[in-house]
């Protein structure tokens, strides 16, 4: 008998031996998991917040999950205090497994054959946000392992951070920071106790408990998460009876949708910087705006709003409607290179005025002229004969334009241009005075603020403390800015009007048309703010009557009839010096017989040297060399020498300050 007891107690002890055995061998495999975890679900939808921190636009992030980051300084205090004693009040205590609970809830699974309370921890349902696995269980005991693996690689607020970022609430809906914005169009960090019970019973099975659905369930839900608070002692019956009281939602909140084209600009950046200098009042009054103008077919707009001191974009329209896909609304004309049309003249004048080439009162004659083979018409098709310089913008006249930007010099004016990051794209020599070349609504905007800010070329900026490589430049003069304030605020349409739409201040202001009417344009400063419109066909084909006169100054007109009135620096021009009385009262007086303009040089020996013979002339003769080198001529026999191939402009002044033009090529 002794020896059958003696068997049996040493049948037992092995039985008990090879179980421990088990079992030290099943937590050593579980808990020497160093394998990988699937982090890829941890992407977020991107989002532009304007400049008083309000939400403006919310893109899905790549799985198509409206998704917001969100860590633990993101959420309300009562929030994180409910969702541990509800999901794992001893977050912060165990390293992945909760034994105790694990125990439990096993315990309670066989006194009563159905699950009482789970043994889940955060970081196990965190394992399940990441992996996202059917329910069995060795997918459950996948978790455990893992769970106790991320618990060695990250935080308890990194953990914590990941379930916040990743918890569901109901059809694609994810993160407790956007759940707070969907179901109660507030950031989580405002929400009211009983809001923050609501978000934490959602996720455990986030579309039966979605309250426009199954409102009743959504109630019971988040009862039970507050009973269970005060059962742990976590809250008052106050604080139940109080938060019991509260509605639920029974409907979503929009996202915003205000800023589609700078969103999609910076994601396609990879730009995640959320804080704009953008102001959701002035985008949706704009936006406004831009949708009750009547356009026609493939005729799309842009609208761009700059605070002039600063350089900060408030608006910013890259299209009519950016679903409007049958018309390339998701297409960014902010940022599409089109033809200038005339908006460029006011700085070909001032720059010329800035460094004595005209004064805004020299006479000009506005005839029949042909430069190098190019001939300028006027918009009319009409010639005015002598008009000032400051008459000649005022109409915005091309032939008077050309012939300045010809003494200027075109190279010149581009490269002064592209100095302070406004390039000329496709385009170069005398027609960019009429729009011959590419820019973008953006760098027009630029171009015009420093009208607002005596000649300084600010860079825009459309999110706070953004570092331009280009930073602030003088491209005029005080003076020429203000006196050509003036001109502009003195159109035709009579002082303080723009185009007839009375203002009582002065409004700065240039329209352009692009060829056959591809580009409408109107630019305009009260010196407080700086106003671009765009209007035009998507690929640049002809649009008759679309010019920006008629349809983009009307619309310039309507946003600044909803801006603040501000004040802009003007002086009117006044009398010019002798000297610049005439700007062509020289030209014709000074002939040069050979070479004759578009003559063909050939170069020897890698230079050609190219002797200049004039009618009648006083030397010595200062002579201008594409509008950058200076040589002079002091007799007869003296030659002018070039040793690169190319074309070159020549301007020739005398002792009696008679001049001529001419251009020539060297093979």
């Amino acid at each position: 008998m002794r020896a059958k007891h003696w068997r049996t107690w040493h049948s037992a002890k092995r039985w008990c031996t090879g179980v421990l055995g088990l079992v030290i061998l099943f937590m050593a495999w579980l808990y020497s998991y160093s394998g990988p975890i699937a982090m890829q679900r941890l992407q977020y939808s991107p989002y532009l917040l304007d400049n008083q921190g309000e939400l403006m636009h919310v893109l899905l992030a790549k799985d198509e999950r409206y998704r917001f980051q969100t860590t633990k300084s993101d959420v309300d205090g009562h929030y994180l205090n409910l969702l541990l004693a509800y999901e794992d009040q001893r977050f912060y205590q165990h390293h992945g497994i909760d034994w105790w609970a694990m125990i439990r809830a096993l315990s309670q699974l066989l006194n009563k054959g159905y699950v009482v309370s789970g043994g889940s921890t955060l970081t196990m349902q965190t394992i399940r946000l990441l992996e996202p696995k059917s329910r069995t269980l060795w997918h459950k005991i996948d978790q455990m392992r893992k769970a106790i693996a991320l618990e060695r690689r990250y935080t308890k607020d990194e953990i914590l951070a990941f379930y916040l970022s990743l918890a569901p609430f109901g059809s694609n809906i994810e993160s407790v920071q956007m759940a707070s914005r969907v179901w109660f169009g507030k950031w989580a960090k405002d929400l009211t106790p009983a809001e923050a019970a609501l978000l934490v019973a959602l996720p455990q099975s986030p579309e039966r408990r979605r309250p426009d659905r199954f409102l009743q369930a959504a109630v019971n839900a988040r009862n039970r998460v507050l009973e269970r608070a005060l059962s742990k002692g976590v809250i008052s019956k106050q604080y139940l009876s109080t938060a019991g009281l509260s509605n639920i939602p029974t409907r979503w909140h929009k996202l915003p949708k205000l800023a589609p084209h700078l969103l999609w600009k910076r994601t396609l950046q990879n730009n995640t910087t959320a804080k704009t200098t953008l102001n959701s009042h002035w985008q949706a009054r704009i936006s406004t705006i831009a949708k009750a103008t009547t356009l026609t077919k493939d005729i799309n707009m842009a609208i761009l709003l700059v605070e002039s001191k600063t350089g900060n974009v408030l608006s910013y329209i890259g299209s009519q409607k950016y679903l409007d896909f049958a018309n390339y609304g998701a297409v960014n004309y902010v940022d599409a290179v089109r033809s200038p049309g005339s908006t460029l003249k006011p700085f070909i004048y001032a720059l010329a005025e800035s460094e004595s080439y005209i004064h805004f009162n020299t006479l000009i004659n506005d005839s029949v002229t042909q430069i190098g083979g190019y001939q300028p018409l006027n918009m009319s098709k009409k010639n005015y004969g002598e008009v000032t310089i400051s008459e000649a913008l005022q109409r915005s006249l091309n032939i008077p334009a050309v012939k300045v930007l010809h003494r200027y010099g075109p190279a010149k004016f581009k490269a002064k241009l592209a100095q302070i990051g406004v390039p000329l794209r496709k385009g170069s020599g005398l027609p960019i005075a009429l729009g011959g070349a590419g820019v973008t609504l953006w760098e027009l905007v630029k171009l015009y603020n420093s009208l607002a800010n005596e000649g300084n070329i600010l860079p825009l900026k459309t999110a706070p403390n953004e570092i331009s490589a280009l930073p602030g430049k003088q491209l005029l003069t005080q003076s020429s800015t203000a006196q050509i304030n003036w001109i502009l605020s003195h159109n035709l349409g009579g002082k303080n009007r723009l185009h007839g739409a009375y203002k009582t201040q002065d409004l700065v202001y240039k329209t352009g048309t692009g060829p056959g009417g591809s580009d409408a344009i109107a630019i305009g400063t009260n010196g407080k703010y700086t106003v671009g419109v765009w209007i035009g066909s998507h690929d640049g084909s002809h649009q008759t009557g679309n010019t920006g006169y008629q349809t983009a100054v009307p619309v310039l007109n309507r946003v600044f009839d909803q801006l603040p009135k501000g004040k802009i620096k003007v002086l009117q021009p006044k009398k010019p010096p002798t000297a610049l009385t005439r700007f062509d009262q020289h030209d014709g007086k000074l002939k040069v017989q050979y070479p004759i303009e578009g003559s063909i040089i050939a170069r020897k020996n890698n230079a050609a040297r190219v002797p200049v013979v004039f009618k009648t002339v006083s030397y010595p003769v200062v002579v201008k060399i594409n509008n950058n080198q200076l040589i002079m001529l002091y007799r007869a026999s003296d030659f002018i020498e070039f040793d690169k191939p190319g074309g070159y402009t020549l301007s020739f002044v005398d002792g009696q300050g008679n001049s001529a033009n001419l251009a020539l090529f060297v093979e």
